[in-house]
């Protein structure tokens, strides 16, 4: 019989396979030289099989009960890894930071990115913080989430269109509240 963390660790496995609807890329490769912002972090397993590839990740993580992890897992790579404790979203205060403003904060460039998102409907949110990156950053790649909310599919597209972004979907469907819908842009 398996345990908790077998059966979790193995549905972590699945949801990166190759041919899942919810592979964030199609080769690691696409990440080799880039900043990547892990945004809904959770246990970063992207990140940990992307680290090989890329310069530095920034992991939005908010829930307490992933940073002792978070710490432990990285603890090799912590001069590449930086945890940051707020909820990605289009407003700022002590609980959350906007895209912009945490690279303004941070004076880092704003090339080069690959933005993974997947916080539980509030990509749209996150999009409307990141006007200045997308719209004056170059070489800007991601993965969006597009099945939390019903409409997202058509909602986030048009978001990213507005910036002249290309768009695709992953091919497959996820089975979320009850139909099939896509998973990622």
């Amino acid at each position: 019989m398996l345990t908790s963390a077998e059966v979790a660790y193995r549905g972590l496995l699945i949801e990166q396979d190759k041919r899942s609807a919810h592979r964030y890329v199609d080769s690691y490769e696409e990440l080799k030289g880039k900043t990547l912002l892990d945004i809904g972090a959770a246990e970063a397993i992207f990140t940990l099989d992307t680290i090989e590839y890329i310069d530095h990740a920034y992991l939005f993580e908010c829930d307490d009960a992933w940073i002792e992890s978070l710490e432990a897992t990285f603890a090799l790579w912590k001069d590449r890894i930086t945890i940051v404790r707020k909820y990605v979203s289009d407003v700022d205060d002590d609980n959350n930071i906007t895209l912009d403003r945490f690279f303004q904060d941070e004076g880092k460039s704003i090339d080069n990115l690959f933005l993974k998102m997947d916080i539980e409907g509030y990509e749209r949110k996150a999009l409307k913080g990141a006007v200045h990156i997308l719209e004056h950053g170059q070489q800007i790649d991601g993965s969006v989430c597009i099945y939390h909310l019903h409409d997202d599919k058509k909602v986030i597209e048009s978001e990213l269109k507005n910036f002249n972004l290309k768009t695709s979907i992953q091919l497959g469907y996820l089975y979320f509240e009850k139909e099939m819908r896509s998973a990622l842009y």
